[in-house]
């Protein structure tokens, strides 16, 4: 039997059974959590022979672990046609190899496919299985923390930059020209947090206008907001760009300080500003929804959204230099 054959026996008339969350850049015991908790329900509820792909999304990046061949069947007769010419006709058996797919979306990023035993073990000895799931997800996952470690490095760095020319400008000002530039009186003393502002104003916004300028693109193109919203893919798309432009600006922040009190205070604060922004961003595309809003433009979505959220961020920074 051929692996095409095999596919249309195990898989015809069935539909696949999908599941996916959100990753904690740097929670391991609640993402395996999650993970445990979603293959165990797989396993609990389904066959063998259900055809599913569970997704994990992260940070500029997504992990899929599914049967070979879901996607694209191919593998799976290129796996199978190796097996044949490695251990003969004798030792075949019905076994679908489980692949982790690492796909991460930024340029010149390359997709990592790594087989971590059988659907079949995983159905038959759960324990075993998940803990060998979760180590390969949990390197795929530090590599991808990695990637955005860089990509803050990167934000961080320029931000030194604007700092200092904010300043150096700032300071060639006299006070009536602070005024009638900025449209508020500014002392020479606070110049210098004032420019740092500026500079993470800047930075932010770079992040913001990226993630509102690819859902304009990618998503919502000469779409209605309503018709872009009533398509799960893009709906669920929109809401993991959501997430993911959130943790950028909060690393962005995290990673610009070394002080452990504050690292302390941010991630305490964490959920709560995750939560609210999701809160507030689904307000929005229920008011947008039901006025049937036509134009549309998500780098002010994005813009409305998160502005608010730095601030709050830069606010409890200031306090501990208080």
């Amino acid at each position: 039997m051929d692996a095409q054959d095999k596919l249309k026996r195990e898989y015809e008339n069935k539909s696949i059974y999908t599941a996916g969350f959100y990753a904690d850049p740097d929670n391991d015991l609640q993402n395996r959590q999650k993970l445990f908790d979603t293959l165990k329900s797989l396993v609990m509820n389904q066959e063998a022979d259900t055809p599913f792909a569970l997704q994990i999304m992260l940070t500029n990046s997504e992990i899929n672990i599914m049967p070979l061949g879901l996607v694209n069947l191919d593998e799976l007769k290129e796996y199978e046609s190796k097996k044949r010419v490695t251990h003969g006709l004798q030792n075949q058996n019905d076994s679908l190899p489980l692949v982790i797919q690492y796909s991460p979306h930024t340029d010149g990023g390359k997709i990592i496919k790594k087989m971590v035993g059988s659907v079949q073990e995983l159905f038959t000895n759960f324990n075993q299985q998940i803990e060998i799931i979760w180590q390969t997800v949990k390197e795929l996952m530090q590599a991808n923390f990695a990637t955005l470690t860089a990509i803050e490095n990167d934000l961080i760095t320029d931000s030194h930059d604007v700092y200092k020319e904010y300043l150096a400008t700032f300071s060639k000002m006299t006070s009536t020209e602070l005024k009638e530039q900025l449209g508020f009186r500014i002392a020479k003393d606070e110049l210098a947090q004032f420019s740092a502002y500026m500079a993470d104003m800047h930075e932010v916004q770079a992040i913001v206008l990226s993630s509102g300028s690819f859902v304009n693109r990618e998503l919502l193109e000469k779409n209605s907001f309503t018709t872009m919203m009533s398509d799960n893919i893009r709906r669920s798309t929109l809401f993991w760009v959501l997430d993911n432009t959130f943790y950028e600006i909060y690393y962005y922040f995290y990673m610009s300080n070394s002080n452990e009190k504050l690292h302390k205070r941010l991630q305490h604060l964490r959920q709560d500003l995750i939560v609210n922004m999701r809160n507030d961003a689904f307000h929005r595309a229920q008011e947008m929804t039901a006025k049937q809003s036509q134009n549309v433009d998500f780098n002010e979505y994005f813009t409305d959204i998160f502005i608010p959220v730095a601030e709050q961020i830069i606010a409890e920074i200031n306090k501990f230099k208080d």
